[in-house]
């Protein structure tokens, strides 16, 4: 069903088939519409989108997707799996002007071995509609979207952070040391 197909009052939900290309499709073009200057937005790094494989063929579909302002795990409703996603919400559904569930509500996706997940309903006109788990709201501090990734999954960094030299400078040295830090 398509949101003009709508016939009473419910929402409609605009699921299609999940797809990473759209995906960061979708994310470029909502990083040039952000400010340039904008503090929050880490444009060193680049937008990626990683498939989450599933061991057990559960039939969910996840990726995570790092961007200059967040690492998101991303979910997918397949349509094949039927019209509506497996959510539990304790307000009634808004709608766009469109008749489509509306973006930016948060709900509880339940997952196939029976956790819920408290994500944020998104949808794009190249993706239809997704959901959001938030798992670093911050990326300002790295240098790729490997590193971020990483921390954003708890996983050792696979670099060390940079020492700045202000760090090495403001510490006790030793006169062998000191000789020891400008030879290196």
């Amino acid at each position: 069903m398509t949101p003009t197909d709508h016939t009473d009052d419910a929402p409609v939900w605009d699921c299609r088939w999940p797809d990473p290309v759209a995906l960061k499709v979708s994310a470029t073009r909502i990083l040039r519409t952000l400010p340039e200057n904008d503090p929050a937005i880490n444009r060193k790094l680049t937008i990626t989108v990683e498939m989450e494989l599933n061991d057990d063929y559960s039939g969910e579909v996840r990726a995570l997707l790092v961007t200059p302002w967040a690492v998101e795990r991303i979910h997918w409703h397949s349509p094949t799996r039927g019209t509506t996603p497996p959510i539990r919400f304790a307000m009634p559904l808004e709608q766009d002007a469109d008749h489509r569930v509306a973006a930016g509500q948060g709900v509880l996706l339940e997952l196939e071995d029976g956790e819920l997940v408290p994500v944020v309903t998104a949808w794009e006109p190249e993706t239809g509609h997704y959901f959001v788990e938030t798992l670093l709201h911050h990326t300002q501090e790295f240098d790729t979207a490997q590193t971020a990734l990483e921390v954003a999954l708890g996983k050792p960094m696979s670099t060390p952070p940079k020492r700045s030299i202000s760090a090495t400078m403001n510490r006790s040295v030793s006169r062998r040391g000191l000789l020891k830090f400008w030879r290196s």
